[in-house]
């Protein structure tokens, strides 16, 4: 999902039974997204706390991710979850933080090895177009640009020297 996705997520979105959140995509189009077991557990064990932590409403129309305000609660800006991605993603990958877009863009190449069909790709990112989905194609293209950012890090007449 994308930041904007996530951040206007509301309760009735969740669908538990059939393991899918339902999303308002950009131009207002509405979508169905397939969610992994385990990830549908961790939103069921947040929403246990949710309404004594963050004093959020229960109410269908009310907002998945909140945050404390004052004495009640507010849901979370697009900004709040680019900041919460980059300080846990830091935490747990060797201090390096990574954004939301990098972590949807590495879900889509995962997806696409996995599932190698890009147009149940499309369907899972909300992509309408099949030039964008195919972005996520070439993993061998997408290591090739990693490989260069290494390079970037230190220049090679450093290391041709030491």
């Amino acid at each position: 999902m994308r930041v904007n996705e996530l951040s206007n997520l509301r309760l009735r979105d969740l669908d538990f039974e059939e393991k899918q959140i339902h999303v308002l995509r950009k131009g207002g189009k509405k979508d169905v997204v397939a969610v992994s077991p385990p990830s549908m557990q961790d939103i069921k064990d947040y929403l246990a706390v949710r309404t004594e932590r963050y004093r959020g409403s229960n109410d269908d129309a009310a907002y998945v991710f909140l945050t404390r305000v004052n004495d009640g609660a507010t849901s979370l800006s697009n900004r709040a979850i680019e900041a919460l991605v980059k300080k846990y993603t830091k935490a747990f990958k060797s201090n390096k933080s990574m954004s939301p877009h990098k972590l949807r863009h590495t879900y889509g190449t995962n997806f696409m090895e996995q599932s190698g069909d890009i147009h149940l790709l499309m369907t899972q990112l909300g992509h309408t177009s099949t030039t964008t989905a195919a972005l996520y194609t070439n993993p061998e293209q997408e290591k090739a640009k990693k490989a260069a950012e290494l390079l970037r890090e230190e220049p090679i007449i450093v290391k041709w020297i030491k």
